[in-house]
């Protein structure tokens, strides 16, 4: 992902922090305002390097004034490896260190997992689990992709024990592990699985891993979900079939949207009103809306 996308996804995850617009704005733009807010308070060096900078705009001479030797880089080279300290600095998630993982290893993602939709959508579910809560247990993340969701839920206020992601695709463990690799390593805190959500048992499910050391199977493990997450009802073919198969008394969270001209999107709905009848529950806890740029999306949380 380019530098300036990235930095932008950043501002929307974090927008309390006011130090990543001001980073954006200085890497884009090379803005002065938000440079000097960016740059350590202690000064020292030429008295003509203070007037180059403020006069001239010399950030050349500016940097010879302070000690920012990771900005400095960043901001006048281009340097994506001072890229993470810089947002260490400023963040406290396992983001930074998987994006540069992906950087250094030279590994291809789909860059839509980090569309400002994606982001949108998924602290729209942290925002308002917090709200409500609710203690997610053991978590099966359907459809989950590279599970930056299980990323954000680990990091946030919502209490979540482990979570289980399942996709067809396999290609999506490596990537799902380094998003999470804290909670992989936490006792399989974390587990992407290759997995067609429609032959899942919802009452329990049992999977194995290879073991490094020895290049063989482990014992398997048996997990029963508390809550399932699925953010992308609109992709679900035979969702009433799907839908079945969870047990009653399953909290489950889901999400749709009306944006009908995407070819993979083969389940969406017109409105709200229709994705609360397609996916009827005993305890509605939260339904809404929310509009992005090119579509709505709806969500629904509560107990099946």
């Amino acid at each position: 992902m380019e530098t300036h996308k990235l930095l932008d996804r950043f501002e929307l995850l974090y927008p309390q922090v006011s130090e990543l617009a001001d980073l954006r704005r200085a890497y884009i733009d090379n803005d002065m305002s938000s440079i000097f807010r960016l740059l350590p308070q202690d000064v020292t060096g030429d008295i003509d390097d203070l007037r180059k900078a403020v006069l001239e705009n010399n950030l050349n001479s500016l940097f010879r004034l302070v000690d920012d030797e990771d900005l400095r880089k960043l901001l006048l080279e281009d340097n994506i490896w001072k890229l993470w300290p810089v947002l260490n600095r400023y963040t406290d998630t396992h983001f930074v260190a998987a994006f540069k993982s992906f950087f250094v290893n030279e590994t291809e993602i789909w860059e839509d997992c980090f569309a400002r939709g994606q982001i949108q959508s998924k602290q729209w579910i942290v925002t308002e689990l917090e709200k409500l809560d609710v203690e997610l247990g053991t978590v099966f993340l359907c459809a989950g992709w590279y599970a930056t969701l299980a990323t954000m839920l680990f990091e946030s206020n919502v209490s979540v024990d482990k979570v289980r992601s399942f996709d067809i695709d396999p290609s999506c463990i490596s990537i799902a592990e380094a998003f999470n690799k804290p909670w992989f390593v936490d006792n399989w805190r974390f587990k992407s699985i290759t997995a067609d959500i429609q032959d899942i048992k919802y009452s329990s499910y049992t999977w194995q891993f290879w073991s490094n050391a020895n290049d063989r199977m482990s014992k398997p493990i048996t997990d029963v979900p508390d809550t399932i997450i699925n953010t992308s009802c609109e992709h679900i073919l035979d969702f009433d079939k799907w839908y079945k198969r969870i047990p009653s008394n399953k909290l489950v969270i889901l999400q749709s949207n009306n944006y009908f001209e995407v070819d993979e999107h083969v389940n969406c709905v017109v409105d709200q009103d229709e994705f609360d009848k397609m996916a009827p529950m005993s305890n509605v806890l939260y339904t809404g809306e929310l509009e992005l740029e090119k579509y709505t999306r709806f969500m629904r949380i509560g107990y099946k």
